[in-house]
Protein backbone atom coordinates (compact mmCIF):
# COMPACT_ATOMS: atom_id res chain seq x y z
CA UNK A 1 0.00 0.00 0.00
CA UNK A 2 2.67 2.28 0.81
CA UNK A 3 4.37 1.38 -2.42
CA UNK A 4 1.05 2.31 -4.50
CA UNK A 5 0.60 5.44 -2.33
CA UNK A 6 4.56 6.80 -3.19
CA UNK A 7 4.02 6.30 -6.99
CA UNK A 8 1.05 8.24 -7.16
CA UNK A 9 2.74 11.02 -5.53
CA UNK A 10 5.70 10.58 -7.84
CA UNK A 11 3.08 10.69 -10.65
CA UNK A 12 1.70 13.95 -9.60
CA UNK A 13 4.75 15.59 -8.50
CA UNK A 14 6.00 14.06 -12.25
CA UNK A 15 2.99 16.05 -14.07
CA UNK A 16 3.67 19.11 -11.79
CA UNK A 17 6.80 19.60 -12.81
CA UNK A 18 6.75 19.04 -16.71
CA UNK A 19 3.33 20.16 -17.33
CA UNK A 20 2.97 23.84 -19.08
CA UNK A 21 2.79 26.71 -16.79
CA UNK A 22 1.08 29.94 -18.23
CA UNK A 23 1.11 32.96 -17.48
CA UNK A 24 -1.28 35.07 -19.93
CA UNK A 25 -4.94 35.79 -20.15
CA UNK A 26 -7.44 32.27 -19.64
CA UNK A 27 -10.14 33.33 -22.10
CA UNK A 28 -10.20 32.60 -25.78
CA UNK A 29 -9.51 36.52 -27.28
CA UNK A 30 -6.43 37.55 -25.36
CA UNK A 31 -2.52 36.78 -26.30
CA UNK A 32 -1.25 33.47 -24.03
CA UNK A 33 2.32 34.23 -23.18
CA UNK A 34 4.57 31.81 -21.80
CA UNK A 35 7.60 32.27 -19.96
CA UNK A 36 9.52 29.35 -20.32
CA UNK A 37 10.75 27.40 -23.16
CA UNK A 38 8.72 25.08 -25.27
CA UNK A 39 10.07 22.15 -27.06
CA UNK A 40 7.55 19.91 -29.83
CA UNK A 41 8.80 16.63 -30.90
CA UNK A 42 11.89 16.70 -28.82
CA UNK A 43 13.47 17.12 -25.79
CA UNK A 44 15.73 19.69 -26.36
CA UNK A 45 15.14 23.32 -24.32
CA UNK A 46 17.99 25.18 -26.18
CA UNK A 47 16.15 27.54 -27.13
CA UNK A 48 12.11 29.54 -26.38
CA UNK A 49 11.05 27.59 -29.21
CA UNK A 50 12.35 24.06 -30.36
CA UNK A 51 10.71 22.27 -32.99
CA UNK A 52 11.81 18.45 -34.46
CA UNK A 53 9.78 18.17 -37.38
CA UNK A 54 7.83 20.37 -40.27
CA UNK A 55 6.60 23.65 -39.87
CA UNK A 56 3.62 24.81 -42.18
CA UNK A 57 2.05 28.60 -42.26
CA UNK A 58 -1.20 28.57 -43.84
CA UNK A 59 -3.12 31.06 -44.57
CA UNK A 60 -4.22 33.54 -47.93
CA UNK A 61 -1.89 36.37 -46.98
CA UNK A 62 -0.53 38.38 -44.31
CA UNK A 63 1.44 35.62 -41.84
CA UNK A 64 4.22 36.39 -40.39
CA UNK A 65 6.97 35.14 -37.47
CA UNK A 66 9.10 37.97 -36.18
CA UNK A 67 12.76 37.22 -35.26
CA UNK A 68 14.52 39.13 -32.55
CA UNK A 69 13.69 41.67 -29.77
CA UNK A 70 10.50 43.79 -29.25
CA UNK A 71 6.80 42.35 -29.45
CA UNK A 72 4.02 42.02 -32.13
CA UNK A 73 0.88 44.24 -31.66
CA UNK A 74 -1.75 44.48 -33.75
CA UNK A 75 -2.77 48.14 -34.45
CA UNK A 76 -6.47 48.38 -35.77
CA UNK A 77 -7.62 46.00 -38.12
CA UNK A 78 -6.06 46.41 -41.50
CA UNK A 79 -2.15 47.32 -40.10
CA UNK A 80 0.01 45.18 -38.23
CA UNK A 81 3.31 46.77 -35.97
CA UNK A 82 5.49 44.82 -35.84
CA UNK A 83 8.81 44.92 -34.04
CA UNK A 84 11.55 42.56 -34.04
CA UNK A 85 14.86 42.31 -36.03
CA UNK A 86 13.77 40.33 -39.31
CA UNK A 87 10.14 39.32 -40.28
CA UNK A 88 9.17 35.84 -42.14
CA UNK A 89 6.06 36.55 -44.06
CA UNK A 90 4.01 34.67 -46.64
CA UNK A 91 1.82 37.11 -48.51
CA UNK A 92 -0.14 37.59 -51.55
CA UNK A 93 1.58 33.87 -52.75
CA UNK A 94 4.83 34.94 -52.07
CA UNK A 95 7.55 33.96 -49.29
CA UNK A 96 9.33 37.12 -47.69
CA UNK A 97 12.17 37.23 -45.56
CA UNK A 98 13.36 41.14 -44.59
CA UNK A 99 14.38 43.20 -41.77
CA UNK A 100 12.15 45.39 -39.95
CA UNK A 101 9.56 47.35 -42.13
CA UNK A 102 7.15 49.58 -40.06
CA UNK A 103 3.78 49.32 -40.14
CA UNK A 104 1.77 49.69 -44.09
CA UNK A 105 -1.76 49.36 -45.44
CA UNK A 106 -1.95 46.21 -47.74
CA UNK A 107 -0.21 46.83 -50.65
CA UNK A 108 0.83 50.49 -49.78
CA UNK A 109 4.43 50.02 -48.47
CA UNK A 110 6.53 52.68 -47.22
CA UNK A 111 9.65 50.85 -47.83
CA UNK A 112 9.18 48.35 -50.76
CA UNK A 113 13.05 47.79 -51.28
CA UNK A 114 13.82 46.56 -48.03
CA UNK A 115 10.59 44.81 -47.88
CA UNK A 116 11.76 42.83 -50.69
CA UNK A 117 15.13 41.90 -49.03
CA UNK A 118 14.51 37.81 -50.00
CA UNK A 119 11.18 37.08 -51.52
CA UNK A 120 10.10 33.64 -53.01
CA UNK A 121 7.24 32.83 -55.43
CA UNK A 122 4.85 29.41 -55.83
CA UNK A 123 7.14 28.39 -58.50
CA UNK A 124 10.45 28.61 -56.94
CA UNK A 125 11.77 31.82 -58.66
CA UNK A 126 13.71 33.84 -55.90
CA UNK A 127 14.40 37.78 -56.03
CA UNK A 128 16.21 39.68 -53.61
CA UNK A 129 15.15 43.82 -53.64
CA UNK A 130 12.33 43.31 -55.21
CA UNK A 131 9.80 40.90 -55.97
CA UNK A 132 9.09 41.32 -59.81
CA UNK A 133 9.87 38.16 -61.34
CA UNK A 134 6.56 38.04 -63.78
CA UNK A 135 7.29 38.75 -67.00
CA UNK A 136 6.56 38.12 -70.87
CA UNK A 137 10.41 37.84 -71.16
CA UNK A 138 11.65 36.49 -68.03
CA UNK A 139 11.06 32.40 -68.37
CA UNK A 140 13.98 30.13 -68.19
CA UNK A 141 15.29 32.80 -65.12
CA UNK A 142 15.52 31.91 -61.57
CA UNK A 143 17.18 34.69 -59.91
CA UNK A 144 15.77 38.49 -59.77
CA UNK A 145 18.57 40.89 -58.26
CA UNK A 146 17.51 44.78 -57.94
CA UNK A 147 20.81 46.68 -57.87
CA UNK A 148 23.93 45.48 -57.95
CA UNK A 149 26.15 42.23 -57.63
CA UNK A 150 29.41 42.40 -55.40
CA UNK A 151 31.52 39.37 -56.09
CA UNK A 152 34.92 38.19 -56.67
CA UNK A 153 34.12 35.27 -59.41
CA UNK A 154 31.42 34.35 -61.67
CA UNK A 155 31.50 31.17 -63.45
CA UNK A 156 28.90 30.96 -66.90
CA UNK A 157 28.31 27.36 -67.56
CA UNK A 158 28.73 26.97 -71.55
CA UNK A 159 25.82 24.19 -72.90
CA UNK A 160 27.87 22.74 -75.94
CA UNK A 161 31.32 23.14 -77.43
CA UNK A 162 29.35 25.06 -80.97
CA UNK A 163 27.99 27.46 -78.41
CA UNK A 164 31.47 28.96 -78.68
CA UNK A 165 32.83 31.39 -80.60
CA UNK A 166 36.12 29.16 -82.14
CA UNK A 167 33.89 28.22 -85.24
CA UNK A 168 34.98 32.02 -86.74
CA UNK A 169 38.79 30.61 -86.96
CA UNK A 170 37.14 27.39 -89.49
CA UNK A 171 38.24 27.23 -92.94
CA UNK A 172 34.88 27.21 -94.20
CA UNK A 173 33.53 30.09 -92.05
CA UNK A 174 32.63 32.93 -94.80
CA UNK A 175 34.08 36.28 -93.11
CA UNK A 176 32.37 39.57 -94.56
CA UNK A 177 34.52 41.81 -96.68
CA UNK A 178 35.88 45.07 -95.39
CA UNK A 179 34.09 46.65 -98.01
CA UNK A 180 30.38 45.34 -96.96
CA UNK A 181 31.63 45.51 -93.33
CA UNK A 182 32.15 49.31 -93.70
CA UNK A 183 28.34 49.64 -95.83
CA UNK A 184 26.69 48.03 -93.14
CA UNK A 185 28.21 50.26 -90.51
CA UNK A 186 27.44 53.70 -92.19
CA UNK A 187 24.03 52.22 -93.01
CA UNK A 188 23.18 50.64 -89.48
CA UNK A 189 25.30 52.57 -86.86
CA UNK A 190 26.36 49.62 -85.12
CA UNK A 191 28.41 46.20 -86.39
CA UNK A 192 26.07 43.18 -87.65
CA UNK A 193 24.41 40.86 -84.79
CA UNK A 194 25.54 43.42 -82.60
CA UNK A 195 22.35 44.79 -80.28
CA UNK A 196 21.24 48.65 -81.25
CA UNK A 197 21.58 50.75 -77.71
CA UNK A 198 17.61 51.15 -77.98
CA UNK A 199 17.48 47.28 -77.98
CA UNK A 200 20.23 47.37 -75.22
CA UNK A 201 18.51 49.43 -72.82
CA UNK A 202 14.94 48.12 -73.89
CA UNK A 203 15.70 44.36 -73.29
CA UNK A 204 18.96 44.18 -71.33
CA UNK A 205 21.76 42.02 -72.42
CA UNK A 206 22.39 38.35 -72.02
CA UNK A 207 26.06 37.98 -69.98
CA UNK A 208 26.67 34.70 -71.64
CA UNK A 209 25.33 35.40 -74.98
CA UNK A 210 26.91 38.73 -75.37
CA UNK A 211 30.41 37.57 -74.00
CA UNK A 212 30.23 34.90 -77.08
CA UNK A 213 29.23 37.80 -79.33
CA UNK A 214 32.12 39.70 -78.15
CA UNK A 215 34.73 36.93 -78.48
CA UNK A 216 33.06 36.32 -81.85
CA UNK A 217 33.59 39.98 -82.97
CA UNK A 218 37.22 39.96 -81.35
CA UNK A 219 38.12 36.94 -83.65
CA UNK A 220 36.89 38.43 -86.67
CA UNK A 221 38.83 41.53 -86.14
CA UNK A 222 41.99 38.53 -85.67
CA UNK A 223 41.05 37.54 -89.00
CA UNK A 224 40.76 40.61 -90.67
CA UNK A 225 44.03 41.66 -89.05
CA UNK A 226 46.17 38.83 -90.49
CA UNK A 227 44.67 39.25 -93.66
CA UNK A 228 45.89 42.84 -93.71
CA UNK A 229 49.53 42.03 -92.57
CA UNK A 230 49.71 38.83 -95.28
CA UNK A 231 48.45 41.56 -97.84
CA UNK A 232 51.13 44.25 -96.20
CA UNK A 233 53.95 41.28 -96.82
CA UNK A 234 52.95 40.75 -100.29
CA UNK A 235 53.04 44.23 -101.28
CA UNK A 236 56.30 44.81 -99.59
CA UNK A 237 57.45 41.83 -101.48
CA UNK A 238 56.30 43.43 -104.82
CA UNK A 239 58.37 46.83 -104.04
CA UNK A 240 61.13 45.45 -102.95
CA UNK A 241 61.40 43.39 -106.26
CA UNK A 242 60.52 46.78 -108.19
CA UNK A 243 63.21 48.31 -106.24
CA UNK A 244 65.91 45.71 -107.37
CA UNK A 245 64.57 45.81 -110.95
CA UNK A 246 64.81 50.15 -110.91
CA UNK A 247 68.64 49.78 -109.22
CA UNK A 248 69.91 47.05 -111.77
CA UNK A 249 68.41 49.06 -114.56
CA UNK A 250 70.22 51.92 -113.88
Amino acid sequence: MKKIALLAICAMFSNSLFSQQWDGATNLTDHIYRNGKVSIGTDNNNDKLNLNGNFRLTGNSGNKIVFGGGSTSPVGSTIVGDDGNFHFEFNDSKLYLHPYVSAYFGDVDPNPQLKNAFSMGATGIVGMGTDNFYCSQCSGYRLFVKDGIKTEKVQVEIAASNGWADYVFQKDYKLMPLQELQSYITDKGHLPEVPTTEEAIANGVELKEMNILLLKKIEELTLYTLQQQKNIEEQNTRIEMLEKKISTSK
